[in-house]
């Protein structure tokens, strides 16, 4: 399966917050927005101010969002997705939803690539399901889920 990537899905198994996907890095080729260093390490900021991480976490926290993402193919922000990301979607969508969508429908367009969307965001997963796209997380995926990175 060819997925791309939602950083709400990368912390879920990185932190081991919520359940777990068994199709985690089973995949057979996976994508994400530029975006996706960027969110994880804004989120694993947070969490270090707001005292839920130590700075010891922060750190091994920083070289497992490091391992995910240098195993992941990065789509760059073109002109094209920002261009795409400013039109309507059949369902109201934030910013960043609207930079996943349009990253998802380029991938489509200009590379014949497909890909389930893997995000634990429910306004994204629906916003890509009116566009098409299949829910990753719901997909049937062999053996267990394993460890982070």
């Amino acid at each position: 399966m060819t997925v791309y990537l939602d950083s709400t899905v990368v912390l879920r198994e990185l932190l081991g917050t919520g359940t777990r996907w068994a199709g985690w890095g089973k995949w057979d080729k996976a994508y994400a927005s530029v975006l996706l260093r960027t969110e994880c390490c804004r989120a694993a900021n947070r969490l270090r101010a707001d005292g839920k991480l130590d700075d010891a976490q922060r750190a091994k926290l920083g070289k497992w969002i490091e391992s995910v993402c240098s195993c992941v193919t990065t789509v760059p922000l073109t002109d094209e997705i920002l261009s795409r990301a400013a039109e309507p979607f059949p369902v109201t969508v934030g910013t960043l939803q609207g930079l996943h969508l349009a990253t998802m429908l380029e991938l489509k367009a200009a590379r014949g690539v497909t890909c389930a969307v893997a995000t634990s965001d429910s306004g994204l997963l629906l916003a890509a399901e009116s566009l098409g796209f299949e829910n990753a997380l719901a997909a049937p995926s062999e053996g267990a889920a394993e460890a982070a990175p």
